[in-house]
């Protein structure tokens, strides 16, 4: 049974093969398969502990002829040529996932759907897909108590976004889901109380300036 954020994940993969990055144990994997989401998957993990775990949890699941793990960096488990259908990378920073992304898209030469769940920071993620050769399709936040988790997927088109939209998300933008509201809306009061804290406490122009620019594009985006 997948938590609501790896669940929400699962409603995104489709066709016949997925790739799991960073797999986690192969929770999602499993489910996928389970579900008949998919046929096969592969798990790719960098360390060890994990790889193992994850090694594990497919062969108690009777599912070692359908999904694979492998270790390896990144993309990098995926041997050239290679068609998987659906790449989800998820629980990582977003700065994080848009290395992986950089590092290893090329190696996917049939431009699979892209599902990633970033913890924090997901600009640097649209950045690479507009860059990549990559179009957001959906987005959606989910909440779980005081966590905000962002999805991001993507698949193959051209695509030009302004800084607003990689900044806070083309999709959500258009959505505006009561959770990626109240996820601004929390980010708002923090970056308030910051910049009061500076422009009582502190000189450094620079930096109070960063804050207030946060400040206003966090305001024009909620009072739409």
């Amino acid at each position: 049974m997948l938590d609501a954020r790896l669940g929400a994940v699962l409603g995104y993969v489709e066709g016949e093969v997925l790739l799991d990055v960073g797999s986690d144990h192969a929770h999602l994997p499993i489910e996928a398969v389970r579900q008949g989401k998919v046929s096969s998957a592969i798990c790719g993990e960098v360390v060890e502990g994990p790889f193992k775990s994850t090694t594990r949890n497919i062969a108690a699941e009777g599912m070692t002829g359908q999904i694979e793990a492998r270790f390896g960096s990144g993309l990098q488990v995926v041997s050239e040529g290679e068609i998987v259908d659906t790449v989800s990378i998820c629980g990582m920073g977003g700065p994080l996932i848009a290395e992986i992304l950089k590092e290893g898209l090329h190696r996917l030469a049939n431009k699979p759907r892209l599902v990633l769940q970033a913890n924090i920071h997901t600009y640097p993620i649209r950045k690479v897909l507009a860059g990549s050769g990559y179009r957001i399709i959906d987005e959606t936040v989910i909440q779980d108590g005081h966590h905000f988790y962002e999805i991001i997927v993507a698949e193959a088109g051209e695509v030009e976004y302004d800084e607003q939209s990689l900044t806070f998300g083309p999709v959500l933008l258009e959505k505006r889901e009561a959770a990626f509201i109240e996820k601004l809306q929390r980010e708002l009061s923090h970056q308030e109380k910051i910049l009061k804290n500076l422009l009582e406490n502190s000189n450094d122009a620079k930096k109070i300036k960063e804050v207030s620019l946060k400040v206003e594009q966090l305001k024009e985006v909620l009072i739409k």
